[in-house]
């Protein structure tokens, strides 16, 4: 995140935030308004809103938007980096040694992305 919002104040473009997951296939679906939303989802809006924070945090002007996709994070990812200027994937923060590995998500956005 501090990379990504970086490079985006330098650049002075918005930054925008996006988390993907197909929560509703483990836990069946229930309105975003609900009061017992699924625990996968509000773990998913968790992990938005404590990255923009520190987005908000690295970079104090940057404007940040978040986007909670419904979907596979790899279709998700592409279709944002359809109108980007990059697209920068995290990780699930597993370690040091486990973050040197290219995982699933990142082979193939690296594969398909029409943005670096």
């Amino acid at each position: 995140m501090d990379w990504a919002a970086a490079m985006a104040a330098r650049r002075r473009l918005p930054l925008r935030i996006v988390h993907a997951s197909l929560w509703e296939r483990y836990e069946g679906y229930v309105p975003a308004t609900a009061a017992d939303r699924p625990t996968e989802r509000l773990y998913s809006e968790t992990v938005l809103a404590t990255a923009a924070e520190r987005a908000g945090r690295r970079a104090p002007a940057l404007k940040v938007m978040t986007d909670l996709a419904a979907d596979d994070p790899v279709t998700a990812l592409l279709r944002a980096g359809q109108s980007a200027e990059a697209v920068v994937v995290g990780s699930r923060g597993r370690g040091e040694f486990a973050s040197l590995l290219l995982g699933s998500v990142g082979l193939g956005i690296a594969a398909r992305a029409a943005c670096p």
